[in-house]
């Protein structure tokens, strides 16, 4: 799923100062919930993920000049989130639980649907945070981005099977986590 970005063109040249500053703001604003909730899911604590986000767009603004269309801008912003978030998880050992802060987008009839949708979409949060990076970020970047396998390949730089084969293996953890609970019930 390639996304055309009509403003941001590859440049031969360093551009200018104004039209820099332009398109950074343009990036910030299509793309910056989606940095932010792709870092969160990397790194499970919302002020670290804002402060990586920052360094995201930061990175973008020194860089822009480097960009060169070999694929789409959605693909190299979200290589450079991943690479971010893989960095700061090497270096920091610290991690804690927060809650997801993308609210639902649904409409509920009552009380008691409200609450148990909520329920649900926290367990399958919670499981899908819980599990390995690897399989976490192919989860994240499948079905919450909704990027095709070989734009998950491109980001990640790894192969369409190693994709396949994680999204696979990702799926095969959470049905276990879910298996699991039902017994407890």
């Amino acid at each position: 799923m390639g996304m055309y970005e009509p403003f941001i063109q590859p440049q031969a040249a360093p551009m200018e100062l104004e039209n820099r500053q332009q398109q950074l703001e343009y990036l910030m604003r299509r793309f910056g919930d989606k940095v932010l909730y792709l870092a969160y899911s990397y790194l499970h604590d919302l002020h670290w993920a804002e402060d990586v986000a920052q360094e995201v767009f930061i990175r973008i603004y020194t860089n822009l000049d480097k960009f060169q269309g070999r694929s789409s801008i959605y693909t190299w912003i979200y290589h450079i989130t991943v690479n971010l978030c893989r960095d700061q998880l090497r270096a920091q050992t610290r991690r804690r639980d927060v809650e997801p802060v993308k609210p639902a987008d649904h409409t509920f009839a009552g009380v008691e649907d409200r609450v148990m949708e909520n329920l649900q979409q926290q367990e399958l949060w919670h499981a899908i945070l819980n599990l390995p990076v690897i399989y976490r970020e192919v989860i994240w970047l499948h079905y919450y981005e909704q990027l095709s396998l070989k734009d998950i390949a491109k980001i990640l730089g790894i192969s369409l099977p190693a994709v396949k084969l994680r999204l696979y293996r990702a799926r095969q953890h959470l049905q276990q986590v879910f298996k699991v609970g039902e017994g407890n019930a």
